[in-house]
């Protein structure tokens, strides 16, 4: 910053405003002052851990609705009457109530997003809410059914939500907009668009910030400090999916409607997956002679695990001799055979190492001759993770390889798992 700019201050002053987070003016090209806030609480140049943001995100997910629903990345829970309206000249959905107590509709991802100690985790959703009315729930954040963060309209009031399991039993710190801490934003129009954010450290004791997205800047509303100040953790796991949800608590004088627009998970400073790869599959020992397309390996999480996060790293297959063979990742194929718990000893991934399979979707593959190995960048791996449907029920992939040559071939998915 040129120091003319700064207005009535020397350049080692306004180091020590900007690090106590202090009120700095500063006049623009043109002679007219501009009050600006750089670091302290409510920030939006600083990180969750108070780094300065570099403009270096990396994109954990991100979500739009331009030609479907896109169920290959959303799940669906409908109650009673609700339903889902898609919306194509909007690129949106419509989360559908009638008037009847106890409809409520539920859109969440089916993959959860993991979160790296010591990196900033910031989530933006974008929505058109509900007029606020008596008895009508809307509820927009990164959050399940037993932790996260969220926007909440309860009835005629907005709240900031920390949703925690950390007792034993299902909690919430919930703050009305009237005690927000940073700004109560008495300008917010629910019903209108709005980009709601929140980012957070973890770490188990980290803080949380919340707000939205006004004229290109965040506009933090609230943060939930917890250092130094519990004597637990404040959510048991940052490992959440995204959520959307309306829900009737009583009877409504009409239909009511929550849009679901836009999303996006990102990790502030990069993402590198770490830990080890855990290898399954018919690989020597279950190698045999191929002559048409063949299932080598399959894997799924485990029941009771699906809120992990599972990340297929590599592939590999080696093929007797030097023929030409093709291999193929399928997801969600109808599989049949003999699942077995990985031989890591962890519990939460289980292995397929031969049967057959139909249908699904191919989401990786290529061509090989001899021996090949394919490590998956840490974007393809994101892009490949386990996920699951609304009743719980893990992804799986397949591993296929085809060679017309009657070679004796054997193929291992590997894996890393984050939990």
């Amino acid at each position: 910053m040129a120091q003319h700019l700064i207005e009535g201050i020397q350049y080692e002053e306004f180091l020590v405003k900007q690090r106590a987070g202090e009120e700095i003016e500063i006049k623009n090209d043109s002679g007219n002052p501009l009050v600006v806030e750089i670091g302290g609480t409510g920030s939006s140049q600083l990180d969750a851990f108070g780094r300065q943001r570099m403009s270096e995100p990396f994109t954990l997910f991100d979500s739009t609705l331009r030609y479907t629903k896109r169920e290959d990345l959303w799940n669906e829970t409908l109650v009673a009457s609700g339903t889902v309206n898609y919306l194509i000249n909007e690129s949106s959905l419509e989360l559908k109530t009638t008037t009847a107590s106890g409809d409520a509709v539920l859109r969440r991802s089916r993959r959860n997003f993991p979160y790296q100690p010591g990196k900033s985790l910031l989530i933006m959703q974008s929505f058109v809410g509900e007029t606020l009315a008596s008895g009508l729930i809307q509820e927009v954040g990164f959050f399940n059914d037993d932790n996260g963060v969220m926007v909440r309209a309860s009835g005629t009031t907005l709240q900031m939500v920390v949703r925690s399991t950390a007792s034993g039993t299902t909690q919430e710190t919930v703050v009305n907009q009237n005690a927000w801490n940073v700004d109560a934003y008495s300008g917010l129009n629910f019903d209108k668009s709005n980009i709601f954010v929140v980012d957070l450290e973890w770490l188990g004791v980290g803080r949380v910030r919340t707000g939205f997205v006004v004229s290109g800047v965040i506009q933090y509303c609230h943060e939930f400090n917890n250092a130094n100040s519990r004597d637990e953790v404040y959510m048991t796991t940052a490992i959440l999916p995204l959520s959307y949800r309306i829900t009737n608590q009583s009877a409504q004088a009409s239909g009511r409607t929550l849009k679901q627009i836009c999303s996006t998970v990102i990790s502030e400073g990069g993402y590198e997956p770490s830990g080890p790869i855990y290898m399954g599959g018919a690989g020597v020992a279950g190698s045999q002679t191929v002559t048409s397309e063949t299932l080598f390996a399959a894997i799924r999480m485990a029941s009771g695990r699906t809120d992990n996060i599972i990340l297929p790293a590599q592939i590999d297959v080696g093929v007797d001799g030097n023929a030409l063979s093709q291999w193929r990742l399928y997801r969600n194929a109808t599989v049949s055979g003999v699942w077995n718990a990985a031989q890591n000893g962890r519990g939460n991934v289980e292995v397929l190492t031969s049967g057959t399979f139909s249908g699904g979707t191919v989401v990786a593959g290529g061509m090989l001759s001899a021996r090949g190995s394919i490590t998956f960048s840490p974007a393809s791996s994101l892009a490949l993770s386990l996920g699951k449907d609304a009743n719980g029920n893990s992804d799986t992939l397949a591993l296929t390889i085809e060679n017309q040559s009657n070679m004796k071939t054997g193929g291992l998915i590997g894996w890393r798992e984050f939990v």
